[in-house]
């Protein structure tokens, strides 16, 4: 037996002081440390921390343990770094608690080992869906990566528990939230995708050994959206199993009937589309419908987003790339451009795409021919091509962002599809269409109905984020419902009463908590998230009038106005102007606003 185990075994358990924590790809776990002694570490069944990672030697390290902390290496294969420097076999460096030790692709860190921490705090939804956009926002700026989890288990299991188990999986600074009766969301702070993937197998495991089954649902900023509701979305859909809610086709005016017609005809040929429109406004499905009722119906449909990949992996993914082009590059992949022939290529979010990229897509759009990475022969290609953004690429092209004969090139047709708020007769059809589908996952036999004073909730709230806002309360409002019909209380009042109305609305008021909502947010009728609202600086000002354009006020003026109008609080100015604060930041930022920035305190 090792001196740390005869330490542990001696002591009745391991005494207060230090712990290893260890982090592979697959999960994160911490080891207590004895007072004095060593501790080996390898592959090996002998070894006192075992690693599962196949470059770790079956005797890989050990760690001496006394008045100061030494890391020795054992002659293994692969080497034991510290501080990312190579260690010598047989020779011991000084080492101290904080300092990462790189055994293989895992990182070992010597951590102080205090008290429990306090029990974790469990957020009503509305709170951590505003935290969610002011994330979004922030990483607009620093592209910096965070993600979404779900987490789908049995309801009976009470929340407390549930807090107190997903306590020893999740760290602490991750926002924990209640989504619905025996569903949970986690925001994961400055996570990438394989290390929120290891979180989430954590989870599970940690759950499982409390005998509680659960399966999770991930999303990651920017690889699956870059809005709260396009990643709230995509979290919802994985940890149903990967089931996409279709988006319901709905025609109730006289705009969209004239815009599906358009489409339509566009269809039959070859011509571009490029289709325009605020984030979540359903973009993607219409270009859907225009390869579904084109002559290239029977062949592939590739979709790519432009906005959720780096510039080498936007190339490698469009024109794929030969063997041997780069380190990584082990064999031959066709780019997407080469694995749809005869079929329809869709670029959304395309003002994103990076200048030079931009100039290797217009050479082939002109040409027909795509060369791939490393590749030295041109191949041929029958593809037609549609594109989408939100962005105001006439005014991208006259900054510079954008090029100009791109532009002309993508834009031989454009379909403007304007935002929900725009279309109100469409809200009613599409809640009860998106009521329908999760019903049917839910198992219901009887469809949800939604009385006359839900209904003018939803058809007077402003819809920021469009359809896909309007499907993800869709989806939790069935899941909070336990009889049939959809209730006040069902929908997000926290956040709907954040934002102006529309016209002729009066203010929500937020109905009592019934039985299945009121544990989800205990504070929401005493803990307003926008006290603004009530002050009485804002009693008053006729919210709606703040987001209407004035005679001859272009876009970046009304956003000045109503900027200025709330302080320059960003926040709130989004809230007026009916858009997300992720989406008034992009303007600000296409603009060349330059914001006001917080005071440095001296000192």
């Amino acid at each position: 037996m090792s001196t740390a185990a005869t330490v542990l075994e001696n002591s009745g358990g391991p005494t207060p002081g230090f712990q290893l924590l260890v982090m592979d790809s697959e999960r994160f776990v911490t080891h207590p440390l004895p007072d004095a002694g060593t501790v080996t570490i390898g592959r090996g069944d002998e070894v006192d921390i075992q690693l599962s990672d196949p470059l770790t030697s079956r005797r890989h390290a050990r760690l001496h343990i006394g008045s100061v902390f030494e890391l020795e290496d054992l002659g293994s294969s692969n080497k034991t770094r510290l501080r990312d420097l190579p260690l010598d076999p047989g020779a011991r460096a000084r080492l101290a608690p904080g300092d990462a030790i790189s055994i293989g692709g895992t990182i070992l860190i010597i951590q102080h080992r205090g008290p429990l921490p306090r029990p974790r705090r469990l957020w009503p939804h509305g709170y951590f869906q505003a935290r969610l956009e002011e994330e979004c926002a922030r990483s607009e700026g620093t592209r910096e990566p965070f993600a979404v989890l779900r987490v789908h288990m049995d309801a009976s299991v009470p929340s407390t528990r549930v807090a107190e188990l997903m306590r020893l999986a999740l760290r602490l600074p991750d926002m924990l939230a209640e989504y619905a009766p025996g569903e949970y969301e986690v925001l994961l702070f400055g996570a990438e995708s394989s290390f929120a993937s290891a979180i989430a197998r954590d989870v599970v495991a940690k759950l499982g050994e409390a005998g509680v089954e659960a399966r999770t649902g991930l999303a990651v900023y920017p690889r699956d959206g870059r809005t709260p509701e396009e990643l709230i979305a995509a979290a919802s859909s994985r940890v149903h199993g990967g089931v996409e809610t279709a988006e319901p086709v709905v025609v109730e005016d006289v705009v969209m009937e004239r815009l599906y017609h358009l489409a339509d005809r566009a269809a039959q040929g070859t011509i571009s589309v490029l289709i325009v429109g605020e984030t979540g406004v359903g973009k993607e499905v219409m270009a859907e419908r225009i390869h579904r009722t084109s002559p290239r119906a029977k062949k592939p449909f590739v979709c790519l987003n432009c906005a959720s990949l780096s510039e080498s992996l936007l190339e490698s993914e469009l024109f794929g790339y030969e063997r041997g082009a780069f380190t990584g590059a082990n064999v031959t992949k066709p780019g997407l451009l080469e694995t749809a022939p005869g079929g329809t290529v869709f670029l959304d979010e395309v003002g994103e795409l990076p200048l030079a990229l931009q100039a290797a897509l217009l050479r082939v759009l002109e040409t027909r021919l795509v060369l791939r990475v490393g590749g030295l022969q041109p191949r041929p290609i029958d593809v037609r091509f549609l594109a989408a953004t939100n962005c105001d690429l006439e005014t991208d092209v006259a900054r510079g962002k954008f090029r100009r004969d791109l532009y002309f090139r993508l834009n031989g047709i454009m379909l403007h599809i304007p935002p929900l708020r725009a279309r109100r007769r469409s809200i009613a059809p599409l809640a009860r269409s998106f009521l329908e589908q999760f019903g049917g996952q839910l198992g219901r036999k009887r469809p949800f109905q939604i009385p006359a004073e839900t209904l003018r909730l939803l058809e007077t709230y402003l819809w920021p984020g469009n359809i896909r806002e309007l499907r993800n309360v869709m989806e939790r409002a069935a899941l909070l419902c336990t009889g049939d019909e959809i209730l006040p209380e069902h929908l997000p009042l926290e956040t709907m009463n954040a934002g102006p109305a529309l016209p002729g609305a009066s203010p929500i008021a937020a109905a009592p908590p019934s039985a299945d909502s009121a544990s989800l947010a205990p504070e929401r009728s005493r803990t307003p998230l926008t006290p603004w609202l009530t002050s009485p600086e804002g009693q008053g000002q006729g919210n709606v009038s703040l987001s209407t354009p004035r005679p001859g006020e272009d876009e970046r003026e009304r956003i000045l106005r109503v900027l200025a109008e709330h302080g320059f609080n960003q926040t709130r100015a989004a809230a007026a102007l009916g858009m997300a604060r992720s989406t008034l930041v992009l303007r600000l930022n296409s603009y060349q606003v330059i914001r006001p920035r917080k005071p440095v305190k001296p000192g």
